[in-house]
Parts: structure tokens; sequence; C-alpha cells
């Protein structure tokens, strides 16, 4: 039994589909690494417009952004790595914008 619990997991794990972008709600389409904005400079840009940026990290080819948007909500932000345009705010799954 034990041995055929461990045979059906381990290939349930090597047929599951995987990805690189699988955590986050948006994929950003890929670019040129060295063409990114720093996470310094985006910060920066996001403040300018009235956020608070309270973490960061690259998901999906994007910049994921975890903070406060211009009107108090704490939200997450999907923006683009070289421009930092908003590509997706989420608040709690909810999808608050979502460019076209």
């Amino acid at each position: 039994m034990q041995k055929s619990l461990t045979i059906a997991v381990l290939v349930a794990m090597l047929t599951w589909p995987i990805s690189a972008n699988a955590t986050g709600l948006y994929s950003c389409e890929p670019t040129d690494r060295a063409q990114w904005l720093t996470q310094a400079e985006l910060t920066t840009q996001l403040e300018t417009l009235g956020w608070s940026v309270r973490r960061m990290k690259e998901d999906g080819g994007c910049w994921e952004v975890y903070g406060t948007n211009p009107e108090g909500q704490r939200v997450e932000g999907y923006f683009h790595p070289t421009t930092g345009a908003a590509q997706l705010i989420a608040q709690r799954g909810r999808i608050l914008f979502q460019a076209n």
C-alpha cells in the first residue's frame, strides 16, 4: 500500500504542469533583463504617483508590488518591468484594474 501511494505521488508530481509563472496572477511579455527598471527606480516612480510600496519581487516577468495604492487600498500590483506601467492591480483576488 505504501509503495503504491509513493508511486502515485511521484507520477502526479512528474506529470503536473510546471511553469515559471505559476505563482502569479499575471505574466508580462518577455523583455531584455538589462532594460528592466530597478526596484528603487520603480519604487520612486510609484511613490511619485501616490503609492506606498511595502514589498516587491519579480514574478511572471513583471515586477510584483505589494503596497497601498493612491486610493489607500492595500493591493497587489503587477507592473511592466521596463516602463513601470500598471498591468494588473488586485485586492484579495479581486481584480481592480487590468491593462488591455
